[in-house]
């Protein structure tokens, strides 16, 4: 989005706020999608389930991780067998609430899981589909023994067929090497299925975690880069059909944050500026007490005077130490009333967030494009009655 307008939205709608610039989504989907082809695209919507709307024909799937993600899906109308039922601890309410909604799509996270499927397709009398998820050594998924016992009892639960399998080892990944072991290792255990249980797998859901540059020290180009690495690791054509599930890949870019200076006092030899928002509402992948520095925007509301940059550490506004964005941020006569815009905050902040602590008003959020200008999509919350005994 240009200087201007972030600027202009800025000042206009108030902070703290969260802005999701839907044109960006949609130039960002098609770019993966047009790169991806002919696998398809799955998107996390743990990442920020703001986007669904917006998402709506650019993806062909959305992996939907608990009881609540559901129920947002159910309530925006999303289409049921797009939907791919994953995570933890499901429980038999659960699961069977989506198949009677007309889920078909589901993972299994343990052997347990697999059971539960299909104990709740058999009470309802249907069939569905299931992919088994396989671990990478943390407590996701299951291992290779589970795995292969599910595909060779497959036969005594009819109602669910073993689709194929889901691998997904972590996120924010910018070591292409290290991703060329996992799909290595994951189409090397789907070659021994086949030979010592005759299983062929018809699906592979793949989560690359691809990285997004978030940091001033960061190369803009890096994700680029990264999924032209990625994309060549998959030129051969497979005898299965491959789904890339994303999240961070497609949301982060769209997103801004916007906050307002409130404060500022100088602590022993320190610039102290102090905003409106804080670290329960920004939350960078690898960002560690503002050790490094986010791409942002600032804006001051004044005539610029002093033409050398001085440095500010710019803390939130949560009574505790830790509630630091960033050290050393160079500002040119910085005041009260401008504004700070970080970037590419349009996966995970709006839903990782403290929003609690302190009982602080939640951001307003907004999307954004072109054709629609700024649409409020959620007015800011107050907390506090969350955080109080009801008499």
């Amino acid at each position: 989005m240009e200087e201007r307008k972030l600027e202009e939205l800025a000042v206009s709608l108030g902070t703290p706020t969260y802005v999701f610039d839907t044109d960006i989504l949609k130039k960002r989907i098609r770019w993966v999608s047009e790169k991806i082809h002919p696998a398809r695209l799955c998107y996390a919507i743990k990442a920020n389930p703001f986007l669904l709307g917006a998402m709506k024909g650019e993806v062909e799937r959305y992996e939907v991780c608990s009881p609540g993600e559901f129920h947002i899906c159910v309530h925006r109308g999303v289409d049921m067998e797009q939907i791919v039922l994953s995570g933890v601890s499901k429980e038999y309410e659960d699961v069977r609430y989506a198949m009677e909604q007309g889920v078909i799509h589901y993972t299994a996270e343990s052997k347990r899981q697999y059971e539960l499927v299909c104990r709740c397709a058999k009470d309802l009398g249907i069939t569905v589909d299931i992919l088994l998820r396989v671990t990478s050594g943390n407590q996701f998924g299951m291992s290779e023994a589970d795995a292969k016992e599910l595909v060779h009892i497959r036969e005594s639960c009819p109602e669910v067929s073993i689709r194929g399998l889901q691998y997904f080892t972590g996120t924010q990944k910018k070591n292409i090497k290290k991703i060329a072991s996992e799909v290595e290792y994951i189409e090397d255990f789907i070659r021994r299925l086949e030979e010592e249980e005759g299983f062929i797998t018809q699906v592979l859901e793949f989560g690359p975690g691809l990285g997004v540059p978030y940091f001033t020290k960061d190369d803009p180009e890096e994700d680029a880069q990264l999924l032209e690495a990625f994309i060549k690791l998959f030129q051969e054509e497979r005898p299965f059909e491959v789904v890339f599930e994303m999240g961070r890949f497609l949301a982060a870019s769209c997103g801004y944050y916007m906050t307002r200076i409130m404060d500022q006092k100088k602590n022993d030899a320190v610039n102290v500026c102090l905003v409106d928002g804080g670290i329960h509402h920004v939350n960078y992948y690898g960002q560690n007490m503002a050790m490094k520095t986010p791409i942002l925007s600032y804006f001051p509301q004044h005539p610029v005077e002093d033409e050398e940059d001085t440095e500010w550490t710019v803390y939130g506004s949560l009574c505790t130490v830790a509630d630091i964005l960033l050290k050393k941020l160079p500002l040119k006569d910085a005041r009260v009333g401008d504004y700070l815009v970080f970037h590419n905050i349009g996966a995970y902040s709006v839903t990782e967030g403290i929003y609690l602590f302190l009982s602080r008003r939640m951001p307003k959020i907004y999307l954004y494009s072109s054709g629609d200008g700024a649409e409020l999509v959620r007015d800011g919350l107050e907390t506090w009655t969350l955080n109080t005994v009801e008499e």
